[in-house]
């Protein structure tokens, strides 16, 4: 019935009809809290998709699983050190023979120290990262809980160690 009436008015009712309309969407859209859709968007499409990985989140987990690594052959490596030293007789039985042992036998045990050590504070640096990626709010968080948990143990575990050690130090000397 509209239509019907649309058609039959003249022109100029037509126009101001129109004009009314073209007001009121105009009125609607100038208070309005958001800025109506249009079909170009400023909107980057990589923005409307899902989110990206964090960097950090990665880099994270990456330097926790090469934390772990590292601590797995230096593991390895004192442990091959001790099976020589524990096989090694003339060791076991004369304390002064220690003191002689040359400097290159000595390098395995050291080299492991150090590759411990250097594999907590990579995991300290891979918990920080962490801990920034999952409060990003623009990025995914997967990689950064899973670096958080992974290097978070790892430093735990060290700590640990080294309360264990100062404690069955202490009980020794008592």
């Amino acid at each position: 019935m509209e239509n019907e009436n649309d058609r039959n008015d003249s022109p100029e009712l037509q126009r101001q009809h129109n004009t009314e309309n073209n007001n009121e969407e105009h009125n609607r859209t100038a208070f309005a809290p958001y800025p109506p859709e249009s079909s170009i968007s400023s909107i980057p499409p990589g923005e409307l998709g899902p989110k990206k990985q964090s960097g950090l989140g990665i880099a994270s987990f990456i330097i926790a699983l090469v934390s772990v690594v590292l601590i797995i052959v230096s593991i390895a490596i004192a442990a091959s050190f001790a099976a020589d030293f524990a096989n090694n007789e003339l060791l076991l039985n004369d304390p002064a023979a220690i003191e002689s042992m040359d400097e290159e036998a000595l390098v395995p045990i050291v080299l492991a120290g150090l590759s411990i050590l250097a594999s907590i504070g990579a995991a300290v640096i891979g918990l920080i990262l962490g801990i920034i990626s999952a409060f990003s709010k623009t990025r995914r968080k997967v990689f950064g809980v899973i670096g958080i948990i992974l290097n978070g143990l790892i430093v735990i575990g060290a700590v640990g160690l080294v309360v264990v050690g100062l404690a069955i130090g202490a009980s020794a000397v008592a």
